[in-house]
């Protein structure tokens, strides 16, 4: 099991990093809340060091099964969000998306049975909410005397960040990178309310195949 790993970024998106070690390449699941400080470290082409978890996915058929890894800056990051996703319902794909307030606040809630501000959280409903305090009540107290810190999750990303991502996708998909801009460009033009890069990418996907069936 890989509890840890440092490399250098040699790729990155809102959700993911690719970590080079040793000619290995580790692609890892992360809080969008991240991206901006990875993005950082990858322009100075620092090593990062993350803390990780593993698990695994189920594919489409029973017979395909993925190993995952979700990596996290912070120790205490990892450790709450292991515990946090102990209650069922609340898998690691929607507990990444939830954690749009500090970890403080999140555990503080549930240690004062606060449902009103669990339901805040994107994906929560009052059930889950109940059913989170139910759980972890008592056991987040530790993780509510954190310092402040910033929520891990972005709620949504500024254009340019988004125009930006995709961009480099393309790059990254043999497109020159004048035609990638016009492509994001004729995309963002058409849905001047798109707030995701995976969803601009899905947008620009369309907007080719309906081109290449007009020819």
């Amino acid at each position: 099991m890989i509890s840890q790993i440092q490399g250098k970024i040699s790729k990155l998106t809102e959700e993911q990093v690719t970590l080079e070690l040793n000619g290995l390449f580790y692609e890892l699941m992360i809080p969008s809340g991240l991206h901006s400080e990875l993005k950082e470290a990858r322009a100075a082409s620092s090593e990062i060091s993350l803390y990780t978890l593993n698990y695994i996915e189920a594919g489409d058929r029973k017979s395909y099964h993925y190993p995952r890894l979700i990596g996290f800056t912070r120790l205490l990051d990892k450790e709450f969000f292991q515990l946090f996703t102990t209650v069922s319902g609340l898998g690691f794909k929607k507990g990444l998306k939830s954690l749009t307030i500090p970890i403080k606040e999140i555990a503080t809630a549930i240690e004062m049975k606060d449902v009103a501000t669990l339901i805040r959280l994107p994906g929560f409903g009052r059930r889950l909410a109940e059913k989170v305090v139910a759980e972890l009540n008592g056991k987040m107290a530790r993780f509510a005397l954190a310092r402040e810190g910033k929520p891990l999750t972005t709620v949504k990303k500024e254009k340019a960040d988004i125009f930006a991502e995709a961009v480099e996708i393309l790059v990254q998909l043999q497109y020159h990178k004048a035609e990638a801009e016009k492509m994001v460009e004729k995309a963002i033009a058409a849905n001047p309310k798109i707030d995701a890069t995976d969803k601009l990418i899905s947008i620009i996907f369309g907007q080719e195949t309906a081109s290449r069936k007009g020819t």
